[in-house]
């Protein structure tokens, strides 16, 4: 006797196959989650920096501290959307082409870091858009205006750190 489904003509899943490649979105996605993860080790590595330094550190960290938890924020919402299916394996973020720039160290320094950081970022987030699905668009252009916003707030930074 022939199985019910090579008799019923139904071309279900072949569940033996190789499983379907991703969206294009999740390449993008996974790019921004790497710079997310990126901005994150960045300002953290600043901050310890700065704790560790005496002097300004405390304003340094007083500034710092609500523009790394936006990058949080960004790095919580971008992971949200990316949705590995069951069974597969979970691939790496997007390697970066080339090892991240060092933070230097020194206040006056690492705002300055930073700063050219955020404005690159939002520079990519914004490149991002191209070819992304509505929603992930809105996303990134959301992330995108608040990378930019965070560069006054390191210039405001900056200069308390000069005086």
């Amino acid at each position: 006797m022939l199985p019910l489904a090579a008799v019923s003509g139904c071309d279900g899943p072949d569940v033996l196959a190789a499983p379907p490649s991703p969206a294009p979105d999740v390449a993008v996605l996974r790019g921004a989650i790497a710079a997310e993860q990126l901005m994150i080790t960045r300002y953290t590595t600043v901050l310890h920096q700065a704790g560790a330094a005496a002097g300004s550190g405390g304003s340094l960290a007083g500034a710092l501290q609500p523009l790394l938890a936006e990058h949080r924020a960004h790095l919580a919402q971008l992971r949200s959307r990316l949705i590995v299916p069951a069974g597969s394996k979970a691939s790496p973020a997007t390697p970066h082409e080339r090892p991240p720039a060092p933070v230097p160290s020194g206040a006056s320094a690492s705002v300055a870091f930073l700063r050219t950081a955020e404005q690159d970022a939002a520079t990519t987030m914004l490149e991002r858009l191209h070819g992304a699905s509505s929603s992930l668009a809105q996303l990134f252009a959301s992330i995108g205006a608040s990378e930019a916003t965070h560069v006054p707030v390191l210039d405001a930074a900056a200069a308390q750190v000069a005086r």
